[in-house]
């Protein structure tokens, strides 16, 4: 073959590979969808259930971004079924409400059992999800079973907490992070004010604020939740405090005694928590975990301006008789005016002594009357070693 035809079966296979390539690059594109949802459908006129649910259901190949501009958009009782591969970006001044006593709920399906059953790659941005207590407590909520890959930046939630419930169902459900967002006002009900915004809770209906026909379920424990410089902030009138910060993060069950696991793998740093919920009974706490292993609660404030202390401010509790938990650290945290009733920190059992490797060190409590001791057990902690450097200051030396 003559030089210039090998040259010209080269350009022939260069131009070849190149025309590949963008047809390649073409169909990712075209893969890519971009939504303005209010061009879509969505209305500040009137209730956008059904234009938000469409929207959704028209774009599921891909990823795709529903961008809200700036507006309020009302929602009203029931369920916005999501999918995988969603972004949510809100305009400054962009928000999502709720009133006159409905519930909403942002539910992520889970047709199959097992840690892959549900939907991923949920991002929502600057999103605000506001509710109202006009005639009965509105409210919304992420109902999340078996999911993955969830993502909640730079959101504002106001006054839009079940009373009996959640912001956040996270059941089965990781690798959730939630970060730099403001939770403001928790209107609890008196049956359950232990309620958390964020509830890091099992694959079980009976977890699930909004139940999907068609959901499976299997007891999998959550893990993975990263909380991370979040605000939890009371809302106050000209009486002093409305109501109470929302309870931040927690569980208070098991399912199955444990057959499937323990939650694991929980983050709780850098945030802020303002005047929570007073909870005065022994089996509550503002921060309350039952049976969890490698839990991280560090270099947060807590702070109190116009409310009591509770009975505990965190409370850790192994109610099962065959497991331990185990690597729990409570560290760098600061207890400005926080009076609790018994003890700021609380290991607590029925049956044993099951903790290892224990580590709360070097936290600051500065109190008004230096009352109750830093921590306690309901029984002797068997590894005191990791339990140092608490500093327990007079307001005065502040």
């Amino acid at each position: 073959m003559s030089t210039k035809c090998r040259r010209f079966l080269v350009g022939l296979i260069a131009m070849g590979a190149m025309l590949l390539l963008s047809g390649q690059c073409l169909l990712n594109a075209e893969a890519d969808t971009f939504i303005n949802a209010k061009n879509a459908g969505l209305t500040e006129r009137s209730s956008n259930n059904r234009a938000l649910q469409n929207i959704i259901d028209k774009h599921k190949d891909g990823m795709t971004t529903i961008y809200v501009p700036k507006g309020a958009y009302f929602f009203s009782k029931g369920v916005i079924k999501l999918h995988s591969n969603l972004t949510f970006k809100f305009a400054a001044g962009a928000s999502f409400k709720i009133h006159h006593g409905q519930f909403l709920s942002f539910s992520y399906p889970s047709p199959s059992k097992g840690y892959n059953g549900g939907i991923k790659n949920v991002t929502w941005e600057n999103a605000s999800f506001i509710g109202s207590d006009d005639t009965g407590q509105s409210a919304f909520v992420q109902s999340m079973n078996h999911a993955q890959n969830i993502t909640f930046k730079n959101c504002y939630f106001y006054n839009a907490e079940n009373p009996e419930g959640h912001y956040f169902d996270i059941d089965g459900s990781h690798n959730v992070r939630i970060e730099n967002s403001v939770f403001m006002g928790y209107n609890s009900s008196n049956l359950r004010p232990y309620k958390e915004a964020i509830q890091i809770d099992y694959s079980n209906p009976v977890a699930m604020s909004y139940k999907l026909n068609g959901d499976q379920y299997d007891n999998l424990p959550s893990y993975d939740i990263h909380v991370v410089n979040n605000r939890f902030l009371p809302i106050r009138n000209a009486d002093g405090i409305k109501y109470y910060a929302p309870n931040p993060i927690g569980e208070h069950t098991t399912y199955g005694n444990g057959k499937m696991g323990i939650i694991h793998d929980i983050y709780f740093s850098n945030n802020e928590v303002v005047d929570p919920q007073p909870l005065t009974n022994n089996d509550y706490a503002t921060i309350n975990f039952d049976a969890v292993s490698n839990l991280w609660i560090t270099n947060n404030l807590f702070t109190n301006y116009g409310t009591e202390g509770p009975a505990s401010y965190i409370r850790l509790n192994n109610p099962l008789k065959e497991y331990t938990m185990k690597n729990l650290t409570i560290s760098n945290n600061e207890f400005l005016n926080v009076e609790p009733i018994n003890q700021f920190v609380l290991f607590d059992s029925k049956y044993h002594d099951g903790f290892v490797n224990v580590n709360v060190q070097q936290n600051t409590v500065i109190p008004l009357k230096n009352k109750a001791p830093f921590i306690k057990g309901s029984f002797n902690i068997p590894d005191i070693s990791g339990i140092k450097d608490n500093n327990v200051l007079d307001a005065l030396s502040r």
